[in-house]
């Protein structure tokens, strides 16, 4: 029996976008203060967790450990940085600071840096005008290995395809000290990551544009834990990843759901709450020093009015729990809307409509390629009294227990990592047709496959 039908078999909830964040229109009614380590509780400059940390995970949602990664680790993947299309083709020099100002406006609009051929298994990634036959010209292709934007005046660079070089992985996500962490938070088994979200850089702004500002939002996923891990100096107002605590424990109760985020109206008055009420908190650090927040926690890009680049390794980690079937999305064709997989596994196109044809499987299917935790989580339970009801939060010593699950792309067969001339911190996951990842059942509506990762038993 599964956990659906323990639980009463809850009923799934409106398909999501995989692709959008958590938020409200309502703007940050107070700058952010630095968290300098003179504000640490004991314990922030050692491997575990001390009891002030304990208390102040479980009241503000976070902790900040300095010195946890060996900042050498990250020497290789700074050189390797400098070498990327994004710095090479808009003239940044790694030895003259001017040349950091707002690259932004030498990057082009289509990004098509290190990508494959095997765009719907069979080409080039499209550009916005080039013809496709599973999509309309024009439609989203999802995230790109090198995502570059213009956000409230910085420009950022977001290097999603470096998240799945094993090299880097083992640095960050997977450092022995981080998953000790990992299981000290949460409690075991932990989910060995096999990939992050790659490297967030913000850039110094144009001093004639426009002041840096917030954009809160929560990363509405199935994440557990939320990890952030700098690569190189922030000092206040130069960018440092921004948090609001409290906001986990005032989102969570909200949720239809424990572990699958399923906004609802109380979540939305939560949001505009929290964005009027709390204080943010700006990560200030050292190459090295890595913040845990529950996943939940609400967060934005810091204010940058610096002469630095910000480095910053954006994580995502989970216990190993029994899933289902990935988030994916589908693309509309002849002008009809894009259609969402459900959290039971099914996409319902509208039968209604003559010019989209609802048995075509010949269309564009993506998902959130950029994270390690994107399939839901089988269980539908409502949220618990106690949001850390099943953290270890100390309780329990970290004995290493963490699980190495198949990588999601090898279970499905997808491709995601770097193939022929695709250079190292590229590759990502293309579109692949409806019919090669779903089942049509009749009446508009698509059945996913699901290739859940079940463990070996070696008992003998």
């Amino acid at each position: 029996m599964s956990q659906n039908q323990v639980s009463g078999a809850i009923p799934a909830p409106k398909p999501a976008d995989p692709e959008s964040a958590f938020g409200t229109k309502t703007k940050a009614a107070h700058a952010p203060r630095p968290s300098t380590p003179d504000l640490d509780p004991p314990g922030a400059d050692q491997l575990g967790l001390s009891p002030e940390e304990i208390a102040q995970f479980r009241e503000q949602g976070y902790i900040i450990k300095r010195g946890l990664i060996p900042p050498e680790v990250f020497e290789p993947f700074h050189a390797l940085w400098w070498q990327q299309p994004p710095i090479v083709n808009s003239g940044v020099n790694e030895n003259d600071p001017r040349t950091w100002v707002a690259p932004g406006k030498h990057w082009p609009p289509n990004q098509r840096w290190s990508t494959a051929d095997n765009w719907m298994g069979e080409g080039a990634w499209p550009g916005d005008e080039d013809a496709r036959r599973g999509a309309e010209a024009g439609e989203r292709v999802g995230r790109l290995p090198h995502k570059l934007t213009q956000d409230i005046a910085n420009d950022v660079w977001r290097w999603h395809g470096i998240g799945h070089d094993p090299d880097f992985v083992n640095a960050t996500t997977a450092h022995p000290n981080v998953l000790h962490m990992a299981e000290a938070l949460m409690g075991g088994p932990v989910k060995r990551p096999h990939r992050n979200r790659g490297i967030y850089s913000i850039f110094p702004r144009d001093p004639e544009g426009d002041e840096s500002n917030l954009g809160p939002h929560m990363d509405a996923n199935m994440t557990e834990l939320m990890v952030v891990t700098y690569m190189s100096r922030i000092g206040p107002r130069q960018g440092g990843f921004t948090i609001f605590p409290t906001s986990p424990q005032r989102l969570y109760p909200t949720s239809e759901q424990a572990y699958n985020w399923v906004a609802t109206d109380a979540s939305r008055e939560a949001m505009d709450a929290i964005k009027e009420d709390v204080v943010p908190l700006e990560f200030v650090g050292e190459p090295g020093d890595v913040l845990f927040a529950h996943a939940l926690m609400v967060h934005s890009a810091g204010i940058h009015e610096g002469d630095n680049i910000r480095m910053a390794v954006i994580q995502d980690m989970n216990r190993s729990r029994q899933r289902t079937h990935m988030r994916w999305t589908a693309a509309g064709k002849n002008g009809a809307p894009r259609v969402h997989c459900d959290m039971d596994g099914c996409f319902r196109f509208p039968t209604d409509n003559t010019d989209d044809d609802p048995a075509d499987g010949d269309r564009e299917v993506t998902n959130q390629w950029i994270m390690d935790s994107n399939e839901f989580v089988e269980s539908r339970v409502p949220p618990h009294e106690d949001i850390f009801a099943e953290w270890n939060l100390g309780r329990e010593p970290v004995t290493g227990n963490v699980i190495d699950e198949q990588p999601w792309w090898e279970r499905y067969n997808l491709p995601l990592l770097p193939e022929g001339d695709v250079p190292r911190g590229g590759g990502g996951m293309p579109a692949v047709s409806l019919d090669s990842i779903a089942e049509y059942e009749g009446d508009g509506v698509w059945r996913v496959d699901r290739h859940v990762w079940e463990p070996t038993d070696t008992s003998g």
